[in-house]
This record gives structure tokens, sequence and C-alpha cells, in this order.
């Protein structure tokens, strides 16, 4: 089996910041291999913490604008292998003019030639272009759709930059002259995805649509497209709320993945998730005091939409010394029934079932493509998380206080310092 990959869709940093403590932990241990973070955000304040915790980009969508990629100098030459048909766009950010930057257009018009503006820097976030390039070259198939295209931005000794698409000059232009070291931003457009091939950090960003009301389809067909790639690989994927990770248990929950590959889906033990309350509760592991924890087969439930029980769940859950909910058995198996996916792990060589578009998610991968497949989805209790809420239950949880419980508890577990105060910092203290 090859490596293991965590894919979490954010992502709301409030939420996220006590998972990424628990992943960034289980990348040190050596659990998981690789963390793909779709940025699916809609705040800009979220979206800046993504882009600044998160690492390089892999994958932008052609309406994302430019995002950083690397710098140009005249010791250092700027190179990219990027997977790209059409409508490559490099921005050279020249530090000696710093209210306007180059755009160099590659595969424009079709893929039929090739261009450079001078911009505004307010063109960086956006696509709005009223006026041609003032140099354009015909390069008819200067990208290819089929394989790698390397490119290569350098310098002259007196800072004069010359274009390379392939290993073919593209052009030079005496005109621009770049004393210091420049930045270099990158993007798609015009309807061309844009794929960096040389980032292939641990953790690594992949934006999707700017704003589009339901993006997370677009993560199953990006790895759908590139199943030869993940075809040995075991997923792993979790909401960006999900405030506690037995770690311990979880190399245990994907040994189990992989060795039981009937299951379409494998979902962990999850705190405050609708189906696993349900059988933590007929297991005698949630008193009837707390409520009851009815399932519904296809969706919502009262815990779905009840603050005031998940509230009651998430403190009976801190408050217990072993943090666990186990379940009538090692596995419950479901079928004909709707399991949220807040923690799930399925198999790359399963990602052939996994182009459908835009439908549900959930619904696809715990109730329909089961029942036409005729496999089922399993639940694991040996290997607990605990996920804060669902959307109906947003308007009465106790966000701060149980957010607050959960990164003392995860400071607890990962033998984390607790954050020092300002006025325990002797130069800081307040007078």
């Amino acid at each position: 089996m090859g490596s293991v990959v965590l894919v979490t869709f954010a992502g709301r940093q409030q939420r996220m910041e006590i998972l990424t403590s628990y992943v960034r932990k289980a990348l040190e241990r050596g659990l998981i291999d690789e963390w793909h973070i779709w940025d699916f955000t809609r705040a800009p304040e979220d979206h800046d913490w993504v882009s600044n915790e998160f690492g390089p980009v892999r994958y932008m969508h052609a309406d994302v604008p430019y995002m950083p990629k690397g710098s140009l100098s005249k010791s250092s030459s700027f190179r990219m292998r990027a997977s790209i048909g059409s409508d490559l766009h490099l921005a050279l950010l020249n530090p000696a003019d710093p209210d306007n930057f180059f755009e160099f257009i590659i595969g424009g018009w079709d893929n039929q030639g090739c261009g450079l503006r001078k911009l505004s820097r307010e063109g960086l976030k956006t696509f709005d272009r009223e006026f041609e390039p003032y140099w354009i070259r015909p390069t008819p198939g200067v990208l290819s759709n089929g394989s790698a295209n390397d490119i290569l931005l350098q310098l002259d000794p007196s800072g004069v930059p010359s274009l390379f698409v392939n290993g073919v000059f593209i052009g030079s232009w005496p005109e621009i002259t770049i004393a210091e070291e420049a930045s270099v931003m990158v993007r798609g457009g015009f309807g061309a995805d844009l794929e960096i091939l040389d980032v292939t950090d641990s953790v690594r960003r992949y934006i999707g649509q700017p704003q589009e009301k339901a993006p997370y389809y677009r993560s199953y067909d990006y790895y759908a497209k590139h199943q030869a790639e993940y075809a040995e690989t075991v997923f792993l994927k979790c909401d960006d709320d999900i405030v506690y990770m037995d770690l311990d248990k979880l190399n245990a929950f994907i040994d189990f993945r992989i060795l039981n590959p009937h299951y379409l889906v494998l979902s962990a033990n999850v705190v405050n998730n609708v189906a696993c309350a349900y059988w933590q509760q007929v297991a005698g592991m949630i008193p009837r005091e707390l409520g009851q924890f009815e399932y519904p087969p296809e969706y919502g439930g009262s815990l779905w939409q009840s603050p005031e029980k998940a509230n009651a769940l998430h403190d009976f859950f801190l408050s217990k010394t072993i943090k666990a909910l186990p379940l009538p058995k090692q596995v419950i198996e479901m079928s004909g029934a709707r399991v949220s996916i807040n923690f799930i792990a399925w198999l790359g060589k399963d990602l052939k079932h996994m182009s459908f578009g835009r439908a549900s998610d959930e619904r696809t991968l715990t109730l329909d493509l089961p029942a036409f497949l005729k496999r089922p989805v399993g639940i694991f209790s040996d290997f607990t998380v605990s996920h804060l809420s669902f959307g109906p239950q947003e308007l009465g949880l106790h966000v701060e206080r149980l957010l607050a419980g959960y990164e003392k508890l995860m400071r607890q577990t990962l033998g984390l310092k607790e954050p020092e105060r300002v006025a325990d910092l002797p130069h800081l203290a307040v007078a």
C-alpha cells in the first residue's frame, strides 16, 4: 500500500486550529504522509489564514487570482512544472516599482500566442483587462495538455528577463530590468485550471472556485481524474472542526481500512455524529439522562438539530477520564442508511467510483454508492474523534467554552505547554 493522505475541506480558523495541532503531530509521527487542505473558505480573513498557515498551492481553479510561487534574481532563475493546456499567467513584481507588475501570458487565445502587459498591482486581484498586451507573439501549441510544461524565467547579467517554455525561447525584453530579487506569482484563467507539479510538500493547498455554494465535489473530481497516481493511497477525510483525535489509535484505524477492502467507506467513532451516537447509546456509553439519541436512516435527527444535546454530549465526553465511547462491537456495518462523514477513510482503488459530479458527497458515499456497489459502510469502534458541530446546532452551541475545553485536552494529549498570558510575561506585564 502507498501513502496515507488526509484531506480537509477548509476552513474556519477558529474551528481548525485545534485540528491543525493534531494533524501536525500525526505527520511528525509518520502516521500520515500528506495533508491536502482544500481552500473552500468564504470569509477573507479565513482565506488569508489558510494561505499563510498551510504551505504552497498545488492546484488552483481557473477563477482563483494570482498566488505567490517563487522569486527571480540574477543568481536564481524561476522554474516551474505546470499542468495546464492554455492561459498560464505569470506576474513579475519588481521591488523597484511597487505600484505595477508585468504579466506574462503563456498560451493565451486558445493556446495560440504569448503576450506581455504592464498593469497596476490591483490587477493581481482581478481578471479584468482593459487593453491588449503591448507585446504579442504567435506561439501555436506552446503549452502541452498531456504532459508537464517546463517554465523557465531568467535574468541576464544586466537584469533583462527571458522566458522559455518546454525548452523553446519565447522572448526577451530589454525594456525591463530587474536589479533586486523580484517576486513571481501565478494563476490559470479563462477556463484553464492550474496544477503546479513541482509542489510536493507534505502540507499543501488546493483552491477551489471562489465563493462556490457547494464546492466539495471538486475535490472528489480531482482525485478521480488522478486515480492512476493514487491507486495505492489510503485516503482520510475529516471536517475542519474535528476537535479531538486519538492519535494512539489512528494507525489501527488505517490498518483496518487496508485489511478490509470490502467496506466502501470506513468511519471513525465520532462524538457528535448521529449514527455513532445511536450506537454509543446502544452500547451503554451515553447515559439516558443526556436524552435519547435516535437514528433516522435518511437525514437529520434530534442530535443533528439540537444544540442542547450537542452541548451535553461534548460536556459528557470532556468529563470522561478515558476519552472513548466504545460501540457494541469492533465494527458496526451500515447498509441502506446515511452516515455523516465527519472523519472517514477510503481506498485509492475506489476513486474509479467517485466521479459523481455535484451530488451530495455524504449521501453518495454512504447511501447511494454502497447500494449500487453492494458494499457496506463501517464504523470503527476503536478510533475516536470529536466533531464540534452541525449547522443547525450553531444557534445555541457553547462554542467558546467547548473550544477552550478541547484546546486544553489537546495540549494535555499532545504534551504541549499552555499558552502564556500577557500578565505572566515579565517584560510585557501590565503595570
